[in-house]
């Protein structure tokens, strides 16, 4: 009985040891389940206004979040749709610190030497 015992206590050792979590592949594949999952008013109810998060990075990962979330549930969506739906998300939640930064970015991406005019 002593022998069987310390087997399985043997054995449970060894199988935690070689146990590993979830890498970062593995986290992003079961993201990527979750969020082909998730209905509009799913993803509506876990929005979170960018303000509100800690970081800029945690900022950036909601932002592909929702870009992979909109590609995946969505694919008819083209980039202006993309870019709406954002944008209602946005104001939806109130999220004025990040509807007044948008607002108040009224440089061009580009400046205008990009765009050469056309002869």
């Amino acid at each position: 009985m002593r022998l069987a015992a310390l087997t399985i206590v043997v054995l449970a050792f060894a199988m935690a040891a070689h146990a590993s979590p979830l890498g970062d592949a593995d986290k992003a594949d079961a993201d990527t389940v979750l969020l082909a999952d998730m209905d509009d008013a799913a993803f509506d109810a876990q929005f979170a206004c960018p303000e509100t998060l800690a970081s800029e990075d945690d900022r950036l990962e909601e932002f592909e979040r929702y870009t992979a979330w909109a590609h995946l549930r969505h694919p008819d969506w083209n980039f202006q749709k993309r870019l709406e739906v954002r944008a209602g998300l946005l104001r939806r939640h109130a999220c004025t610190a990040t509807l007044a930064n948008v607002t108040n970015s009224g440089q061009p991406a580009f400046p205008g030497w990009a765009y050469p005019p056309h002869k």
